[in-house]
């Protein structure tokens, strides 16, 4: 289906549409050239991993170690949208970078209510429950231009009312793998994630699918409930670059009673960890916050960090 009908262009309707769907946008954060340039400062400063959060191969928790990514969860444009679906108290939670290189295969369909799947264990835990209010958002942002022929994503509008996957089922495919193997057998970073479907037989209806073509600069914000999945890259020079950042209301709690955590065959000490206060304030004082990177550099936006490379 075309994502023309599925656009809110009416700033009073974002939330309403949000509501109905499960997801809203693009909306634009950066030119497309100043998004480019930002990307290639991302990817000249991962190579350069002393100062980051946890040393892990999917790069998990960069805008700790990257001034550019501690810019951008900040963006006010986020910012705003975030607070108008999930109020004004506002944590961002983690951040992932999510490439697709030509020949790079599909994610399939998957839904996520509290990210139980990765190890059997939650790791959101709300502690309060607000009707029609999420307990998750996910800022998806491009970098470089996403189509279909080179891997956008997709969504299923309105599948965030209902639960189609159980993420506490016990899998045989994807839990105690080891990086290596994450893109080996499955289109999900070594899950298997249909066998979490609580009707064995359901199948999503592709037509029904909302494919999101989006500019560089762009971004769309959605739950994790709502059901979602990107197309191969089946271009034969164009890399797709995105980095999605995850934000809760500051009732829930991040990583429950844990020390450390696995999932897409990473396993991370939680000692360091923290998440960051980007709106409102933390009056349940569930989670650690960190309100400096690890450069000591606050956590705000920052225009001059994205257009001074040597900042």
């Amino acid at each position: 289906m075309n994502s023309s009908a599925y656009i809110a262009h009416d700033l009073g309707s974002q939330t309403s549409f949000f509501d109905e769907n499960g997801f809203v946008g693009p909306f634009k954060l950066y030119e497309p050239e100043e998004a480019k340039e930002i990307l290639s400062r991302i990817r000249m400063r991962n190579i350069d991993r002393s100062h980051i959060l946890f040393d892990n191969d999917v790069n998990y928790d960069r805008h700790f170690d990257i001034p550019e990514l501690s810019s951008h969860i900040c963006h006010p444009e986020i910012i705003n949208q975030l607070k108008n679906i999930i109020g004004e108290d506002v944590l961002c939670w983690r951040t992932e970078f999510f490439p697709k290189f030509p020949g790079s295969s599909g994610t399939e369909w998957h839904q996520v209510a509290n990210y139980q799947y990765a190890n059997g264990t939650p790791m959101l835990e709300p502690t309060r429950s607000t009707a029609n209010v999420p307990i998750d958002l996910t800022v998806w942002t491009v970098f470089t231009e996403a189509t279909k022929e080179n891997g956008c994503m997709k969504f299923l509008p309105g599948s965030h009312k209902k639960l189609y996957y159980d993420e506490s089922k016990k899998v045989s495919q994807g839990r105690d793998q080891k990086y290596k193997s994450i893109e080996e057998n499955t289109l999900f970073f070594g899950y298997n994630f249909s066998q979490f479907k609580i009707d064995p037989d359901w199948e999503p209806d592709e037509e029904e699918a909302v494919a999101l073509e989006m500019k560089p600069g762009e971004c769309v914000i959605f739950t994790a409930r709502c059901i979602h999945a990107s197309y191969p890259n089946t271009s034969k020079r164009s890399t797709r670059f995105a980095i999605s950042s995850r934000y809760v209301p500051t009732h829930v709690k991040v990583y429950p009673n844990q020390s450390s955590f696995t999932a897409h065959g990473g396993e991370f000490d939680l000692k360091d960890y923290g998440t960051v206060l980007v709106s409102g304030k933390d009056e349940y004082k569930h989670n650690v916050v960190k309100s400096h990177n690890n450069l000591n550099q606050p956590f705000s936006f920052n225009p001059m960090s994205l257009k001074n490379a040597n900042a």
